[in-house]
């Protein structure tokens, strides 16, 4: 989680950099199209000649700190959705349950339900023998040595290692 927020905290950096250097990007420009300006305003003592206005420069420094704005308010919505994020992550902890949980919680102690089918991904009620979908046969098997009810899709028997005769052709 600390790497999350530190990338988080280096892109809001970079915005807030990004929007000053637009704003003074902006200011440098407008400050050259008046100096251009001015510079050229002689010509207009020459009879028929019209000296250029440079409204397109200052449109662009316009345009360059309108665009740093967008930048300020784009970090400002990541830091603010981000904040969000983390309290529905911090309330979820407190509160829910998924509903994996739930039913876990709902099972005796060693009692083993399926909650889907580990052959096509069915999913399943407690107590159920057979898939409904594939017609995969869902009955616990008994370990010959240990005596202990395991799945039949295992190949050996987690609590001592035998190995099983299992019918799922493997």
């Amino acid at each position: 989680m600390g790497n999350r927020s530190f990338g988080r905290t280096l892109v809001l950096l970079f915005m807030f950099v990004n929007f000053l250097l637009s704003l003074y990007i902006g200011y440098q420009l407008f400050r050259t199209a008046d100096f251009l300006q001015n510079s050229v305003n002689w010509l207009s003592i020459i009879p028929g000649v019209k000296p250029p206005d440079f409204n397109e420069l200052r449109g662009l420094a316009i345009y360059v700190i309108l665009y740093g704005f967008s930048l300020l308010a784009i970090a400002f919505w990541i830091e603010e959705d981000s904040s969000k994020i983390q309290m529905l992550m911090r309330t979820r902890k407190i509160v829910g349950k998924t509903k994996r949980q739930e039913y876990q919680e709902e099972l005796k102690p060693g009692e083993i339900e399926l909650l889907e089918c580990p052959e096509c991904g069915q999913e399943l009620s407690p107590g159920f023998e057979l898939c409904p979908k594939c017609g995969f046969e869902l009955k616990l098997t008994i370990c010959p040595k240990c005596g202990k009810e395991v799945s039949r899709t295992f190949n050996l028997c987690p609590y001592c290692g035998t190995k099983l005769a299992n019918k799922t052709g493997d």
